[in-house]
């Protein structure tokens, strides 16, 4: 889109309806979205929340009891009213261009990739049970679900989004066709979303999160219910605790992550709870992060959760995809798109081809205690309208002239914050080439459960350090359990694209005379 003329919102969209089809376990047009934007030409930046509400007749109280699953587990679906709204105001592009090349793909074939593969076989026997999913993720050759390397289609997704490109936002959030099909399947299936639900649906325009860190760069990342004001406490806290000696160093991160994922136990969508704003205020300001500074030591770690400030344990999500712009104008875009879930709901909408979302799963229920003994955020309670936390944190860093010098953010539901951190980290503080800072071994804490999660290819030295302070260590080898995130790095003048050797991802670069 870029090389024909479009802006890094025209590249955004076009982008996240083309993954859609292409990882439709991972985000979608069922879903939601949420975008942190810079204008390099004004120095501009905003945050767009389009991010799933309850529908109008979800109670606190629905899933006490049972399984967050299926059409019930279902909130307002957002995607295509965020896209409506981020082309309406950084658009240039016609709309309808921006659909076509995902509805050819749609009719003409999609390649399933290893990573699309690997998910449908672990959930073969859910997609087995739902005929809306197994009509289209169950070869009719093999009668198997989809290898990696075969071709698979979305002849009704294809219909629905030809309708939307000519008929606009309208064909499902102001009475049209689409949405009333949409919610005609979804309440057959058990659902609670409304042709209401789907007309009161709005997006949040939002300033976005500032904060300095390294000798002036500025990090520009999302508000509220996203986790951009943990990342800010993160690059806060790490501020002036950098020491050549790398063992301490990752002792210290790993400290501050567990007092970081300790008071997001305490927050929630602002707009529904206002008590969580001494929390988020606290978080974003650099003297709260000298005060948990203090508590953080390099000989010794606590297994007391209130030490770290926490309250309750959140929900956490899992099936993500990031994409990252760089304009040749300087424009950036960064953003994460999800359907919560692998697979979402694991149910779909026969008339229009949209997997739906499980974004309910996201909220806490009262009275239930979590995998961990923990009990449910009230901050983070189901209301109507109300959208849940998120983990997500789409960020740009900026250098003193106003420069965009790094765009990312990532997929993997609780660890996207830990992770978006390090790899900042890396890039700026450590001086590692984007690739590395990337690619590189991490590490992740979320306090409960009370142990590190480590890939394999953290140094053992690290290691043997972390264990002999106290830490509990897990390793877990398989790549599926780590966020991944795609970046684009700018030293100088020369923007270097890196998609996470852990998924697959998105990094869109456009040299002004053509497609790079």
């Amino acid at each position: 889109m870029l090389d024909i003329g479009g802006s890094a919102a025209d590249a955004a969209i076009a982008t996240m309806l083309c993954e859609g089809v292409m990882l439709p376990h991972s985000l979608g047009v069922g879903g939601g979205f949420v975008a942190t934007i810079y204008s390099r030409e004004t120095e501009f930046s905003e945050v767009l929340i389009a991010r799933e509400t309850a529908p109008a007749a979800a109670t606190r109280d629905m899933f006490v009891g049972t399984e967050i699953t299926g059409a019930l587990s279902c909130a307002v679906p957002a995607e295509i009213y965020g896209y409506s709204e981020l082309h309406d105001k950084y658009g240039r592009l016609p709309w309808k261009t921006l659909f076509q090349p995902t509805i050819d793909l749609c009719r003409r074939g999609i390649l399933v990739s290893r990573y699309l593969s690997g998910v449908l076989q672990r959930e073969e026997e859910r997609i087995r049970s739902e005929p809306s999913m197994a009509e289209i993720f169950i070869n009719p050759k093999t009668d198997e679900v989809y290898k990696e390397g075969e071709v698979m289609y979305r002849h009704t997704l294809a219909e629905t989004l030809e309708i939307i490109a000519d008929e606009g936002a309208k064909a499902i959030y102001g009475g049209g066709r689409v949405g009333r099909k949409l919610v005609e399947d979804i309440q057959a299936m058990g659902g609670i979303v409304t042709e209401e639900d789907l007309q009161n649906y709005h997006v949040r325009w939002e300033v976005p999160l500032h904060s300095h860190f390294n000798g002036g760069y500025k990090l520009l990342t999302s508000t509220l219910p996203t986790s951009g004001a943990v990342l800010t406490f993160m690059l806060n806290v790490m501020e002036p605790l950098y020491t050549s000696n790398t063992d301490k160093y990752w002792q210290r991160l790993v400290e501050t992550f567990k007092h970081a994922y300790g008071h997001r136990t305490n927050l929630g969508d602002i707009h529904y709870e206002p008590d969580v704003q001494e929390v988020y205020e606290n978080l974003i300001d650099p003297a709260f992060a000298a005060q948990i500074r203090k508590l953080i030591l390099d000989d010794r770690t606590f297994e007391d959760m209130s030490y770290y400030g926490a309250n309750f344990a959140n929900e956490e999500d899992h099936g993500t995809a990031h994409i990252s712009v760089l304009a040749p104008n300087g424009d950036a875009i960064s953003v994460t798109s999800t359907i919560n879930s692998h697979l979402g709901a694991k149910v779909r909408s026969r008339q229009t081809g949209f997997i739906l979302n499980d974004e309910m799963d996201d909220f806490s229920t009262p009275g239930k205690i979590n995998t961990y003994g923990i009990p449910a955020s009230p901050a983070n309670y189901i209301k109507p309208g109300k959208r849940p936390m998120s983990s997500t944190c789409p960020s740009i860093v900026l250098d003193t002239h106003g420069n965009v010098k790094l765009i990312v953010g990532g997929a993997g539901g609780s660890k996207i914050t830990t992770s978006v951190a390090q790899t900042i980290l890396r890039y700026f503080v450590l001086n590692e080439p984007i690739e590395k800072a990337v690619n590189s071994g991490r590490l992740h804490h979320q306090l409960a459960p009370m142990h590190i999660d480590m890939e394999p290819n953290v140094p053992r030295h690290t290691v043997a350090y972390l264990r002999a302070i106290g830490h509990d260590i897990r390793f877990l080898e398989d790549d599926k359990a780590y966020s991944a995130q795609t970046a684009i790095g700018i030293m100088g003048t020369e923007p270097h694209p890196v998609c996470d050797r852990r998924r697959v991802g998105s990094a869109v670069i456009v040299e002004p005379d053509g497609l790079d």
